[in-house]
């Protein structure tokens, strides 16, 4: 063989292999590609489960209007987009079941934003049935959904690297009535912010728990009406970095605690701080003592601004 048609061999080996990995790269980047799930009535998933079993990283899943009764699912995908058609339209009614014992969702991946649904009736056999689980580091995203009839409306544990973002959310008679689960229960992660929400009505239970690091609520309604029976209307047990900025706290008068606001009575995080700002405090309690809000040993109080 020649010494050119030895190179031109060589070319063509080389070429050939290029030109193999670049339809290889553009095969896999093609079947990365996130999609857009439709599900609902007529649509190629039936029910939200359904689009959880075959959910990849990036996707979107769109949940048409209905009442999807007794459907329990988790989602394992990163970086999910999760919306129905509105809080009042697309409703998730557990209707007694319960995924892997722990509720209506279990959100696994990490990255995930939840919108437009309302989620009800979650129970499980250790009475701590959620709404929505959530068991993803990272950032979680909740947006105008409703929680209401569930044992815990959100619950998660220990997450170090978690960021729970809540905004303009309602939450309403959840709890199983036994003191210990509660409107939403967020455990030691890194931050929570609780922005625009209302949260009432708690069965015995707080209508806001949270072991974050740092707990931002803002805007935010915490309202009993004329006969709520929660226990703290906002619990930090752990203290940490509180603010509370712009929000109304009234306890009816049937609360069944004395303290609106309770921080740090569990043992608080070094250098805890409650700072509250332009907030207002009704008390409807017509005997017994009222606390606007107990800081256990340990919590600072900072400089603040509020209205009665």
């Amino acid at each position: 063989m020649s010494l050119r048609a030895d190179r031109l061999g060589g070319l063509r080996r080389r070429t050939g292999t290029f030109c193999f990995l670049v339809l290889l790269g553009a095969a896999g980047s093609l079947a990365a590609a996130p999609r857009v799930l439709q599900v609902g009535p007529g649509k190629t998933y039936a029910v939200p489960s359904a689009a959880a079993a075959v959910a990849q990283d990036g996707d979107t899943v769109e949940i048409a209007a209905g009442t999807y009764t007794g459907d329990v699912c988790a989602w394992r995908a990163k970086n999910l987009t999760i919306r129905g058609a509105g809080r009042d339209k697309t409703i998730l009614d557990a209707a007694g079941k319960c995924c892997q014992g722990k509720g209506t969702w279990i959100v696994k991946g990490e990255g995930c934003r939840v919108s437009g649904l309302t989620f009800k009736g979650a129970a499980c056999a250790d009475r701590n049935g959620a709404g929505i689980r959530l068991e993803g580091n990272g950032v979680f995203v909740v947006e105008k959904c409703r929680f209401t009839e569930n044992e815990n409306g959100i619950l998660c544990g220990a997450l170090d690297r978690a960021v729970v973002k809540i905004d303009g959310c309602v939450f309403d008679a959840n709890g199983a009535g036994d003191g210990c689960s509660h409107n939403l229960y967020i455990g030691k992660i890194a931050e929570l912010d609780f922005t625009r929400c209302i949260s009432h009505h708690a069965r015995l239970g707080h209508n806001l728990k949270s072991r974050a690091k740092i707990t931002r609520v803002v805007d935010s309604t915490f309202d009993d009406g004329k006969d709520g029976t929660s226990s703290y209307l906002l619990n930090c047990p752990n203290g940490g970095e509180v603010t509370l900025t712009g929000c109304r706290f009234v306890q009816a008068p049937t609360a069944s605690n004395g303290t609106m606001v309770s921080i740090g009575e569990e043992g608080a995080y070094p250098d805890s701080t409650v700072d509250v700002r332009k907030c207002t405090f009704v008390n409807r309690r017509t005997s017994g003592t009222c606390t606007e809000i107990r800081c256990a040993p340990g919590v600072r109080r900072l400089d603040s601004t509020r209205t009665r």
